[in-house]
């Protein structure tokens, strides 16, 4: 076929990928479908005439007419392909998703295409010379399992939600159960999966590592403290991001999320400080045997008496110790990443962070984990600033440059809810008072003011 021939000829450069000539070939079918060949036919002279309104008209046409042509995926690429010349890149983006999503292989050039839709889905995260980012001003709505409408309600809901300018939803655990409670499933996952996707939507899911709500999180994962020492402690309530039995059963945690249809994971900000305080037995003897120490709490703390020393007084050991453990939770989400996109190519992974992060690094690092410098160098996704209220625009501008552009910071924005599910003049209310950020991504967390029964 001529189409697959141009394509041998052509030797892209790593990382790039080759443009797919229109075919000038016509299919054998039946006569009874001599109409949707001829739409097709002009559906593709109209995109190489660059009358790409047009070609968006005649590929949607024979899309929504021939839902049995076996050049459906066809002309799905295509569709996307003119979506991108009229810098739509979130229609471009669905039309990739459903090839990548849907069962294609057995149609005409089927895994060419879906092949590529997964590269292109990928590409254009990333910056293009042309000054133009894929993900720029996406906009996604984090809600919980519990905020989410009825099975019969969930699909006009995800509906609204795409008119409203959705392209992610993101969902969470549960509000009400903490650590050692199952209430986030994969079941939950796939079969919401399943309905994002059909509309074009990118489907993630929101962990939230220190915290553990929703997750079989094991005792002796738990996070005690100097103030706090004893195994049995009630009053603790982080889990210990530094233990090894935590991180592999998060990562499997992820790996099943993938296989359920899930485009991304979300890691949430810590939500309250004492990052460096926190320890398990576990992560306590893995930074001793790794600086040759006794790894007592006298010797990275400090007596109980200096319990208020300044930060400029600390010991040595005491800052090895909150690098060596932001460094083990930096080095885990590039695990986790892997572990995504091992399943899906085009899967992404966000952190979360603090503004306040960006401005002051040293706390950050201390009460929260948060390295940013960290976070954005090796993660290889994007990164979430959590929205405090305070002055950062440069911040933000400076973050941009170090991730490669605009496309990997998304502003993470809260809003009062007192409807269940969201209904959409609230949602485009908090848009619109949030006009402000237009120039970023943005994920707005609903918070519901309810208590769920």
């Amino acid at each position: 076929m001529l189409s697959l021939c141009l394509l041998s000829a052509c030797v892209p450069q790593a990382g790039q990928l080759p443009s797919i000539p229109p075919p000038n070939r016509v299919i054998d079918t039946n006569p009874a479908y001599d109409a949707q060949v001829r739409l097709l036919q002009e559906a593709h002279r109209a995109f190489v005439q660059e009358r790409y309104p047009a070609a968006v008209l005649f590929f949607n046409r024979f899309i929504d007419d021939a839902k049995d042509s076996p050049r459906l995926a066809e002309a799905r690429w295509w569709l996307g392909r003119a979506y991108e010349r009229l810098g739509d890149y979130r229609n471009a983006m669905a039309q990739y998703r459903l090839l990548a999503v849907e069962s294609v292989t057995q149609q005409a050039d089927g895994a060419l295409y879906e092949g590529y839709a997964l590269r292109r889905l990928d590409d254009l995260r990333r910056p293009r010379p042309d000054g133009h980012h894929g993900d720029a001003m996406q906009l996604a709505l984090s809600v919980t399992v519990d905020q989410l409408p009825s099975i019969t309600g969930l699909v006009p809901w995800l509906r609204e939600l795409a008119q409203a300018g959705v392209t992610v939803l993101a969902i969470a655990p549960a509000q009400t159960p903490k650590s050692g409670i199952q209430a986030f499933n994969v079941e939950t996952v796939r079969s919401v999966a399943v309905e994002t996707h059909r509309l074009g939507l990118f489907l993630w899911v929101v962990l939230d590592l220190h915290d553990g709500s929703g997750l079989d999180v094991r005792p002796e994962w738990m996070a005690a403290t100097r103030q706090a020492a004893r195994p049995d402690d009630a009053s603790r309530s982080s889990v210990d991001v530094a233990h090894p039995g935590y991180q592999a059963y998060l990562e499997e945690t992820v790996r099943r999320l993938a296989r359920a249809g899930c485009d991304g994971v979300v890691l949430a900000a810590r939500s309250t400080a004492g990052f460096a305080e926190e320890f398990s037995d576990e992560s306590r003897r893995l930074f001793a045997a790794s600086f040759g120490l006794n790894g007592t709490l006298e010797e990275i703390f400090g007596s109980m008496a200096s319990t208020d020393i300044t930060e400029q007084g600390q010991s040595a050991t005491y800052w090895r110790w909150v690098g060596w453990k932001a460094r083990s939770y930096a080095q885990w989400t590039v695990r986790l990443h892997k572990v995504l996109r091992e399943r899906n190519p085009a899967a992404t992974l966000s952190i979360e962070v603090r503004q306040s992060s960006l401005t002051m690094p040293l706390q950050g690092l201390q009460q929260f984990g948060e390295d940013v410098a960290e976070l954005s160098l090796n993660t290889g996704g994007s990164l979430v600033v959590r929205h405090e209220g305070i002055e950062g625009e440069a911040a933000l501008e400076k973050l941009s440059r170090r991730l490669g552009g605009p496309d990997r910071v998304w502003i993470g924005l809260s809003v009062k809810t007192s409807t269940r599910p969201l209904a959409m003049e609230e949602f485009n209310q908090s848009i619109a008072d949030r006009a402000i950020f237009g120039r970023w991504n943005r994920l707005i967390h609903a918070e519901s003011g309810q208590t769920i029964p």
